[in-house]
């Protein structure tokens, strides 16, 4: 394993060659910094440094038509370092890269913990949604989001998308970086997700984390619905179906009192491809149904939802909730379906009790 030093020193030099070679890419790096940790106790390790670094190697590796592996690291990491910058803690290492059943996957990976929390984010929104936990959260836990394939910068046009591969790519990623176990959390399509993965491959997770969302498949006439937008949208856009659905996941409070979130969600959610709207719909019209195995979980549970959510009503979490033995219900008032955006500092502390709750009982 390389130093620190020497992984920051391949680093700089391989951004300085992105700079020089292919400055178009250096957006995909904007909210990255480059950094060598001289702060006492970094948050970064040669470990999240090498993973950075990897990442840059399949930008440029794959912007140049080549495959990662085939960049040859000597013609990298002897560069001269250009410039240091003193790591600013809430932009650390964003936007890492890495190769999952054929595609390339965008994550988010900060703090240190044996086990680590995933958050799988819902339709259709990227892992930025999850940045107010992540912020909260690192200083005690190893956090990672990643962007669901498809959405975000996970870009897949072609591949038909399903909740079952979505569910083989979350175990595939964990396995890339090698995870043995974690505790996952999702919200809305992210909890469809959590659930299929959990029913299939119970052995990887320690814990559950499920945010407004709900164990049922479609009914007839939601799914009818969703294939009636799926037409629309083909021939009219998005536009219209994406403002819809904008407003349908706040509180009405805060459509009102807090327009820069929703405009911040508004542009997540115009930044998809029709393409990728009406394959995540099918996606979810074609689900299965997973309320048949919450009986099944033996593992802590929490389950957050709006009071007013919309989308997936309380009723389903309070369904789960009395089929999950043990599980824990927090419920958000003045919040929709995106509960963790709309009262992060409520919804943070409900995460940070359960965790603590399992730290504490892993120690004892």
């Amino acid at each position: 394993m390389k130093t620190e030093l020497e992984l920051n020193e391949m680093i700089l030099g391989i951004t300085d060659k992105i700079r020089e070679r292919n400055p178009e890419l250096l957006k995909h790096l904007s909210e990255a910094s480059i950094t060598v940790p001289y702060v006492e106790n970094p948050e970064v390790n040669a470990k999240t440094l090498q993973s950075y670094y990897d990442s840059l190697v399949i930008l440029l590796g794959e912007n140049e038509g080549n495959q990662a592996k085939n960049v040859p690291i000597e013609k990298v990491e002897n560069l001269p370092i250009i410039e240091i910058k003193t790591m600013e803690s809430k932009n650390a290492y964003q936007n890492l890269l890495t190769k999952v059943n054929n595609i390339t996957i965008a994550y988010n990976d900060a703090g240190q913990g044996d086990i680590p929390v995933i958050f799988l984010h819902g339709f259709p929104f990227d892992k930025s949604m999850w940045e107010r936990q992540l912020d909260v959260l690192k200083a005690s836990n190893r956090v990672i989001a990643c962007d669901i394939r498809g959405f975000g910068k996970s870009i897949d046009e072609k591949t038909p998308l399903s909740i079952d591969l979505f569910s083989e790519d979350l175990v595939s990623f964990m396995d890339k970086l090698n995870i043995e176990k974690a505790v996952i959390c999702g919200l809305s399509m992210g909890g469809f997700i959590a659930l299929n993965a959990l029913k299939k491959f119970p052995e990887r997770f320690e814990a559950l984390i499920l945010c407004d969302t709900q164990c049922i498949a479609d009914t007839a006439e939601v799914k009818e619905n969703r294939y009636k937008a799926i037409e629309q949208i083909n021939v009219d856009g998005a536009a219209e179906f994406n403002e819809k659905f904008i407003k349908s996941v706040f509180h009405p409070n805060s459509l009102t009192d807090k327009k820069e979130l929703v405009e911040n969600l508004r542009s997540i959610v115009f930044a998809n491809a029709k393409e990728i709207i009406t394959a995540g719909l099918t996606a979810l019209a074609a689900r299965s149904e997973t309320c048949s195995t919450l009986n099944a979980i033996r593992m802590p549970t929490l389950i957050i939802c709006g009071r007013e959510d919309e989308v997936t009503p309380l009723t389903q979490s309070e369904f789960m909730h009395k089929h999950i033995e043990g599980s824990i219900l927090k419920i958000i008032d003045n919040a929709g379906h995106v509960s963790n955006l709309e009262h992060p500092d409520e919804f943070n502390k409900y995460l940070l009790d359960f965790l603590n709750s399992l730290n504490a009982v892993s120690t004892s």
